[in-house]
């Protein structure tokens, strides 16, 4: 096998090195650019035969060492570069000037647009101390490569030799390689025995005394036992028996309050509000599980040894009672050994055996023959032959086989799949490791090894992921192509789960949740320890210099905060447990000290306000405010140029005027439980000068200057999903055309508001709104115009509207005339358009519609036009009503009464608008006056009454005394349907459901004629 230590330094010799010399080219003198360019050229495509051909001589020693020097010189450059980048973006700040260019736009310039002006541009460039430094550094780093020159003499390897590097990094690969099979082989009869018992009912010594009985499922690492527990947690039959299920994994160390939490915010699906009590966390944790008749709790990975105590693990478990008996935990472990207060007998313990040769090489097969069919047979012929004798070697792991077969799935070349035969030990997962990792990109690598940052049994959320990848640098920003470097980080994630170095676990909501193999974790730590380190234990006393990506596990930062004083080239800090120990104070000392910081993420940092010192932290790209008690942000915040990242609270209630400086800020967002708030976000002065802002939700026009709706004319980076609010506060057509929203093709959902005080012009405005073709989601609130906007009557303007929402809108009379506009609408709602009288040209795929307060909208059959023996029965029934209300009245005072006359007041009042009946005025009058009076008052009982049921059998005879049919004509493949607060009768109702053979949801509220 490779040496490790070499293994996980090979980045540093790879294209990343090249992407940093080609962006410091910028800055350098043209001799030294052209040496730069005659490197790349002729020492940087041999780094690969250097080193496979050093690993196998005597002077693999001198290749470490190498490899070592050219690592500490190339972060040191990055550094060096990137400040003088900072002060080239702080000049630009100060001066007032126009937009940043985008990553691959500015990492090009030196080779392109620029390069004519070198010569002229660089003698005085070089004059400044900075770019002396920089000079420095980068002569040592150019000198350092050639020493390959060296290395390859040395090795007697023939000059202008190369060899074929790691695939590039993948531009995109398709979503379904991304999801991992839900199929589990060779573990049917296991996976029966445990949905039996955890679907058994307990025993009555158990149910006495614990409340809940165990289950573990023991084996080696890698022989599927978290698998197959994630296979029983979300079998169907389990999902149905318990109303609360809970995972969490507790690698190696039960730390009973960190746990305790975590099974909380399992339950909870969502975060554990800051608690410093161990006896309140567990009175919660008491109280969510009183509330549920039986719990699931799943206890991955683990750990317990006999000198380990006993108690520890009672306390953790002790507040595990439910209202009923049944309630089970099941545990996963490496060792039969478990503590007793898991209540687990050993008929109880299942023990994982090897497979059966067939369901392993089935297995193996499943992977390595997933991707593309291979239509030569004589190929799959050999290469399924050659897949039996790698199965053969595999040692019956599981995760071997799905980690060698998931890579040779991307080979279909007889010779990759023989290279792979030839591999050492395959019985060692990590030889199917080492060679699968050695197959990926070398930016792939390094996120890769970044992830032992983060704790064993972490749920890895992709997004939050790539930001971090992004923040550190690792994204290769060459060649984007309008592809945002996250969508380049996606890829990167994408390529990583594909090859099984990844696995999804669960969905929640819009986010999926992976988590990362103890094997592969333990891989990418034994190659990433000189520059990751996890601080988890109080004990620690010594923390490795070279450490440049730090994660605290640990409840007090006091006891080591000189030691992380020391690590002076610290590139980042992740909280990730609550700190108890009220650490700001500690917090200012670290930032003095650790200058080179590109993320920081804090948990429940406990101070109010972040200290002024953040704003040293030239380098800073990621800043993670979210689970911490800050609710003040301190001026220096807005001299961070390099922030990509910013996320806060929702205690943040102001923001600093100048944040507008931030011309690199991507992401700016507040959160509470996970979920995007309004505030402070929509109060940014000059928000438009952050031409780089990727997603800002809201925008919340004002006439104040610097939100203006033109302050939107330059972010055309923005996606996802936007609100305009307050669209009133537009002065006319031509800001509302300035914004050139149309250009923002990256945005999905668009939503345009106006306030009750609804501005002149709304048509014109809406008109300037005009949207990017490609979006989506379109919803119109507020809107007070009875015409549409051009766009909206275009009929191929939309490429592809899936979701379209009217909501207040007063004087819109129906839909857009187009049906061609609608063609591929699926969802449709409409709520509070009080003027809508016709529901025509509905698309033919929706699947969900909606219609809420349409009250003027009526449905009826020719068969009940004029029907007067079908009306005269239909107000009968409402005398009978009215009966009834009288009496509802004397129970509560007329207070349920009232609730209900209200709901429909707003319907006659807007109906009277075409029935034009005084009689109905002067009823209308009566019941507005009795819905706000207070005293209970016979007379006025009688009245409010007797007024409604006059209204009402007017209203009767108006819907059946039509002269023209309406019928409610659904589209056949309507699976979702709600009708409110609209007039519908019996007929018309069922004549439009006995299509619908694909309605899995009907809701009907407040609709009248129905009887």
């Amino acid at each position: 096998m490779a040496d490790l230590a070499l293994v996980g330094l090979r980045w540093a010799a790879s294209p990343i090195v090249k992407e940093l010399l080609t962006k410091a080219s910028a800055y350098l003198s043209v001799d030294m650019v052209r040496e730069i360019e005659r490197l790349q050229d002729t020492v940087l495509p041999q780094f690969e035969l250097v080193i496979q051909a050093a690993q196998k001589s005597p002077h693999r020693g001198k290749l470490e060492s190498w490899l070592r020097r050219l690592k500490e010189a190339f972060y040191d450059a990055e550094d060096l570069l990137d400040e003088h980048e900072y002060n080239v973006l702080k000049a630009k700040a100060k001066s007032g000037k126009g937009p940043l260019l985008r990553e691959d736009e500015s990492s090009s310039t030196a080779t392109t647009v620029m390069k004519p002006f070198h010569s002229a541009m660089n003698r005085a460039r070089n004059l400044l101390p900075g770019n002396r430094r920089l000079i420095s550094k980068m002569n040592e780093l150019k000198a350092i490569l050639t020493e390959a020159q060296q290395l390859r003499d040395l090795l007697g390897l023939p000059h202008g030799n190369t060899v074929e590097c790691p695939a590039a990094a993948p531009t995109s690969v398709p979503t379904t390689t991304s999801l991992p099979t839900s199929k589990v082989f060779g573990r049917d009869r296991d996976r029966d025995r445990i949905v039996k018992f955890l679907l058994g009912k307990t025993t009555t010594a158990e149910a006495s005394s614990t409340k809940y009985s165990g289950l573990a499922i023991v084996g080696l690492g890698g022989m599927g036992k978290s698998t197959l527990a994630q296979y029983v947690y979300n079998d169907k039959r389990i999902e149905e028996c318990f109303d609360v299920r809970m995972w969490i994994c507790i690698s190696r160390k039960l730390d009973v309050h960190r746990h305790t939490r975590e099974i909380i915010e399992s339950a909870k699906k969502g975060e554990c509000p800051r608690v410093d009590n161990l006896d309140t966390l567990q009175c919660k944790l008491r109280d969510i599980l009183q509330e549920s008749q039986k719990f699931l709790l799943v206890l991955d990975d683990v750990w317990f040894e006999k000198s380990h105590s006993e108690t520890e693990w009672e306390l953790f478990l002790a507040p595990l009672v439910s209202k009923q008996s049944g309630s089970k935990v099941l545990v996963t472990s490496q060792s039969g050994t478990l503590p007793a207060a898991i209540c687990c007998e050993q008929e109880h313990v299942i023990h994982l055996e090897n497979m059966d040769d067939t369901e392993f090489l089935a297995l193996f097969k499943h992977h390595a023959f997933s991707g593309a069919e291979i239509k030569d047979q004589l190929l799959r012929t050999k290469l399924e032959d050659t897949a039996e004798e790698i199965a053969k070697r595999l040692g019956q792991c599981p995760l071997a086989a799905k980690v060698l077969g998931s890579r040779l799935c991307r080979k279909k070349d007889i010779a990759e799949w023989k290279a792979a035969l030839k591999l050492g030990d395959l019985s060692d997962p990590f030889t199917s490791l080492l060679w699968s990792y050695e197959k990926l990109d070398p930016r792939l690598q390094r996120c890769f090894l970044y992830c032992s940052l983060l704790p064993k049994g972490h749920r890895y959320r992709p997004e939050e992921l790539v930001h971090l990848w992004v923040a550190e640098g690792f994204v290769g920003s060459c060649n984007l192509s309008r592809r945002t470097l996250e969508e380049v980080g996606m890829d990167y994630f994408n390529d990583m789960v594909s090859v099984s170095f990844f696995q999804l676990v669960s969905q929640m909501y819009c986010d999926s949740y992976y988590v990362m193999h103890d094997i592969l974790h333990d891989f990418a730590e034994s190659l990433s320890r000189e520059d990751c380190f996890r601080l988890e234990d109080d004990n620690v006393t010594e923390i490795p210099c070279t450490v440049r990506h730090l994660s605290v596990h640990v409840q007090s930062m006091q006891k080591h905060k000189q030691i992380i004083c020391k690590l002076y080239h610290l590139r980042t800090i992740i909280c990730i447990d609550p700190l108890m120990d009220g650490p700001s104070d500690i917090f200012d000392g670290m930032l003095r000290n650790q200058r080179k910081l590109r993320v920081l993420s804090l948990s429940f940092y406990s101070s109010s306000k972040l200290p002024e010192s953040i704003g040293e932290l030239k380098h800073l790209r990621y800043l993670n405010l979210v689970r911490t008690l800050v609710s003040e942000l301190p001026t220096s915040l807005c001299t961070l140029y390099h922030l990509q990242l910013l996320w806060l609270n929702h205690m943040v209630e102001n923001l600093p005027d100048k944040l507008c400086n931030l011309r690199k800020l991507r992401h700016l967002g507040a959160y509470v439980n996970d979920f995007a708030i309004e505030k402070p976000i929509c109060q940014i002065l000059n928000i438009g000068k952050l031409t780089s802002l990727q997603h800002i939700y809201v925008f919340s026009v004002q006439k104040k200057q610097g939100y203006e709706l033109r302050q939107l004319k330059d972010l055309n980076e923005l996606g996802g999903s936007l609100k305009v609010k307050n669209l009133e506060n537009v002065i006319g057509k031509d800001e509302a055309v300035e914004s050139k929203l149309y250009l923002k093709s990256r945005l999905k959902e668009l939503a345009f508001e106006w306030s009750s005080e609804n501005g002149m012009d709304a048509m014109d405005i809406l008109e300037g709104l005009r949207p990017p073709p490609q979006l989506s989601k379109l919803r119109i609130k507020g809107y007070r115009s009875d015409t549409y906007p051009g766009w909206l009557l275009e009929r191929s303007y939309f490429e592809n509207l899936e979701s379209f929402e009217l909501s207040n809108c007063s004087l819109l009379e129906g839909l857009p005339p187009d049906t061609e506009l609608l063609r591929n609408c699926s969802r449709l709602r409409i709520n509070f358009v009080p003027n809508l009288k016709e529901l025509s040209n509905l698309p033919a795929g929706l699947t969900d519609l909606s219609i809420d307060w349409c009250p003027l909208l009526m449905f009826i059959t020719n068969n009940e036009l004029g029907q007067h023996d079908l009306r005269e029965n239909i107000i009968i029934k409402a005398d009978d009503l009215a009966s009834k209300l009288t009496l509802m009245w004397e129970v509560d005072s007329g207070k349920k009464v009232r609730s209900i006359l209200s709901k429909d007041y707003s319907s006659l009042k807007q109906l009277m608008t075409l029935m034009m009946d005084d009689d109905i005025s002067k009823h209308l009058q009566i019941i507005e006056s009795g819905l706000e009076e207070r005293e209970d008052k016979v007379w006025m009982k009688e009245n409010i009454i007797k007024a409604w049921l006059f209204c009402h059998e007017q209203r009767i005879r108006f819907i059946y005394g039509r002269t023209m049919e309406m019928p409610l004509v659904l589209p056949s493949g309507l699976c979702e349907l709600s009708l409110s607060s609209c007039s519908i009768t019996d007929e018309a109702l069922a004549i439009c459901l006995g299509g619908l053979t694909s309605l899995r949801n009907l809701k009907l509220k407040y609709n009248m004629a129905l009887t």
